[in-house]
């Protein structure tokens, strides 16, 4: 395979007992090895049976002795060397290892230097080998390629090296793929049923390859082998100059390998976090109330594996303290607009482990209950009748519980009734409340686990997701990490980190995927642009050389359908200064002479072999070609029959005319716009970079979010892309603002999640009530 690594051809040792390698750097391999034996024999097995069924289930259609021969005798082979390929395989990727210190080496450089030395042949099986393998390959890396990154970056440091490339990891998919090609000869397959094999270990490493990755860089990291790594976007979110929103505010970060800390981050086309690599991570501003920002804090300490409780720094510890006399004045208001609804009498307060006993237990029997304030009315019963006494939460629980059933109401109302997305969230609700009880830094860090992993979730059910937005790939990521909490009956804080490492890593993924294909999308849409722009300037050509003379019907047709698109094709590829299109334009000025005066004789042959060879270009057949061309160089001098004519016209009409399907739609005209309108227009076209934008949809009176990825400057047309980085519209700019000023259309500060819209109204419904009573209790003050 000319891009597997074969570092350790070069070295003598085979096995990590043999190689020479540091001591620490020994024991570390050979943890990696351990780990990586255990997970890939289990799976080469399913590779193993998998191949089996599939060969036993091919046949030939028609009985072919010779394929039923060649089918038993793989079949026979496959039973017999099954040890023996899991071991050359596995023997294979342990070399690898033992020549971590080996000299890396280009293949493709020394295969391109080989091929100018001298030929040599090849035989096709080997060939169509190198190809499958590696494409097989180079698919499991663009998938993988995040932790790919990372496992190089750790590699390299026990190298002492450069970071190692996924060509040359000793457990890159090339390294598999070169793996698998040696150990298949150990089964001695006919090239259908090797290639049968390549399909099942591609299928099966697809589906195995992200989880190996991730538990070998843990191991490492838990080795100590860069354990702080993690991912840091390098974008920084657009938000409109002077806004004073909380929604400008950074977006939330992707949080570090074994780094309880935030980091800081932004969102791509999708929303989704764009990372790089960094080895520290900062905070971010949170949107709190006045007094309740926290004070600058240490980074965090790395989390003891095992341990359910992370850190909780002071200045967070205030700013739920502040939450907490929110929540009191929001009581004392609820008292007085309710007298004699509180009940005064003084119970014994619940220990905070019995009160995640309780929890844990409903999980265990999937209580159903609609609410937070259900659970906790259910919880309060369950332990009234274990005490034989009324009982009550502590004033942190107790906050804890309104807090977070007031948020979750307010989610509710930002999402999609039915959606995917909001029967996540029901799944998260006893989780993400036994979270909260342990760690109130779930309401006051933006960058806690816990919010990311809401965050994202709620993204699957917003109101305001379109029926295209919805990407199977995306909702199973977002349903495995609701798995990966449920899973854990205690809720622990190590595991909502975990679960959300996984799903940001995946969402990072996809967030490169989705600005690639609108990056191809701005791109289509500017040869669109260009494309427009010189049909326009040969439209003007044309005009300004007939000088106010008409053309007849037929030639005036002729210009405009067929020797329109030669001009645009020669301004596209050449410009407007350059030698080719003055003389196109000499050419197109002869023309219409020749077609507006009568009694010329006729041009030139070389001149119609000219316009012939132009119109060839632009696509014309060669017999169509000479039609067209005769006709304009001759102009009325030409003498055709009427037949001949409209068989012509028929052939131009039925042809597709240069860029046709992919250029702009004509705009329709339009009233000129009024004074709003005008203002809309010009905020539409001063937008520097893309934004977020929302549509209110006429028939079924909805709103969906796009992205306004890209505007023309010459032919003002837009394009609109949904949140795949696919295009949805390419309306005119005089279409969008007409739509901004009726308030059909909203430009939006960020691509704000519903959780965090959510959270941000919660916080200002307190703050509202806590201003009123504030005023209230100074209005008495005066009174007295």
């Amino acid at each position: 395979m000319a891009a597997a690594p074969v570092a350790h051809e070069s070295a003598s040792a085979r096995t990590l007992a043999e190689a020479t390698l540091p001591r620490r750097v020994r024991q570390v391999l050979e943890r990696v090895l351990q780990e990586f034996r255990g997970d890939m024999d289990r799976q080469l097995q399913t590779v193993l049976l998998e191949t089996e069924v599939s060969l036993s289930r091919a046949g030939s259609p028609v009985n072919d002795p010779k394929v039923e021969a060649a089918k038993f005798l793989s079949l026979n082979n496959l039973r017999t060397g099954q040890q023996r390929f899991s071991g050359r395989f596995l023997a294979d990727i342990e070399a690898g290892l033992a020549g971590l210190l080996a000299p890396r080496r280009n293949h493709r450089l020394e295969e391109q230097q080989a091929s100018v030395l001298g030929l040599t042949l090849l035989d096709d099986d080997a060939m169509s080998d190198q190809a499958i393998l590696n494409n097989i390959a180079s698919r499991i890396e663009s998938r993988n390629s995040l932790a790919l990154q990372l496992m190089g970056q750790r590699f390299g440091v026990l190298a002492g090296a450069p970071a190692f490339d996924g060509e040359h990891l000793p457990i890159g998919p090339y390294a598999l793929c070169h793996a698998l090609h040696d150990a298949s000869g150990e089964l001695e397959f006919p090239p259908h049923a090797k290639f049968e094999l390549y399909r099942q270990f591609e299928k099966v490493l697809m589906a195995l390859y992200s989880t190996l990755l991730e538990a070998l860089n843990n191991k490492l990291a838990s080795d100590g082998i860069l354990p702080h790594l993690s991912f840091v976007p390098v974008r920084a979110r657009p938000a409109s100059a002077g806004s004073g929103s909380p929604r400008t505010t950074a977006a939330m970060p992707a949080l570090g390998a074994g780094d309880g800390g935030p980091t800081p981050a932004s969102r791509g086309a999708a929303g989704i976090d764009l990372p790089t690599l960094s080895m520290e991570g900062k905070g971010r501003a949170n949107f709190m109330p006045a007094g309740m920002q926290p004070v600058p804090q240490a980074p965090h300490a790395p989390q003891e594996p095992g341990s359910a409780a992370p850190p909780k720094p002071t200045g967070l510890g205030a700013g739920f303290a502040a939450l907490q006399n929110l929540l009191k004045r929001r009581r004392v208001l609820l008292a007085k607009l309710r007298p004699g609804g509180q009940d005064e009498r003084v119970r014994e307060p619940l220990q905070r482990d019995e009160v995640l006993g309780a929890l844990q237990r409903m999980r265990a029997n999937a209580t159903k209950a609609d609410t937070i304030g259900d659970f906790r009315q259910i919880l309060l019963a369950q332990a009234r009748q274990m005490h034989g006494h009324g009982v009550a939460l502590s004033d942190p629980d107790s906050d804890t519980f309104e807090l977070l059933a007031l948020f979750l109401t307010q989610l509710k109302r930002e999402m999609r009734k039915g959606s995917d997305g909001e029967a996540l969230v029901e799944r998260l609700r006893l989780p993400l409340l036994q979270l909260a009880l342990r760690d109130h830094r779930f309401f006051v860090d933006a960058s806690h686990p816990g919010r990311m992993l809401l965050d994202a979730v709620s993204r699957g059910g917003a109101r305001w997701l379109g029926e295209d937005d919805a990407d199977l790939q995306w909702l199973g990521l977002l349903q495995r990490a609701v798995a990966t909490v449920q899973q854990d009956a205690e809720g622990a804080f190590d595991t909502f980190v975990e679960a959300n490492q996984t799903l940001q890593s995946g969402l990072q993924a996809l967030a490169r995927k989705t600005e690639m294909s609108e990056r191809r999308q701005v791109e289509a849409a500017r040869g669109r642009e260009k494309l427009e722009v010189a049909r326009q300037r040969a439209g003007t050509e044309i005009a300004r050389l007939l000088a106010g003379r008409s053309l007849p019907r037929f030639h005036a047709i002729l210009m405009d359908q067929a020797w329109s698109d030669v001009l645009s094709l020669t301004h596209l590829r050449n410009g407007e200064h350059s030698a080719a299109w003055r003389e196109l334009l000499d050419t197109t000025a002869t023309i219409i002479d020749a077609s507006t005066s009568s009694g010329q004789p006729h041009a030139d042959p070389a001149f119609v072999a000219r316009v012939q060879g132009a119109l060839e270009q632009v696509g014309y057949h060669a017999d169509d070609a000479t039609a067209i061309a005769r006709q304009l160089a001759n102009g009325r001098a030409e003498d055709a029959d009427l037949a001949s004519r409209t068989e012509l016209l028929v052939q131009l009409r039925a042809r597709a005319r240069l860029g046709e399907g992919n250029a702009a739609a004509p705009g329709t005209d339009l009233p000129t716009r009024n004074p709003l309108e005008e203002a809309a227009f010009q905020q539409l076209r001063a937008l520097q970079e893309p934004a977020w934008v929302e549509f209110d949809e006429d028939a079924d009176d909805t709103t969906v979010r796009r992205r306004l990825a890209w505007t023309s400057q010459h032919t003002l047309q837009t394009l609109v892309v949904n949140r795949r980085g696919l295009r949805t519209l390419s309306e005119d700019l005089d279409v969008l603002a007409r739509k901004l000023a009726a308030g059909r259309m909203r430009v939006l500060d960020a691509d704000i999640a519903p959780a965090e819209t959510a959270w941000e109204a919660t916080m200002a419904s307190l703050q509202r009530i806590g201003e009123n009573e504030g005023q209230q209790a100074r209005e008495d003050g005066h009174g007295d």
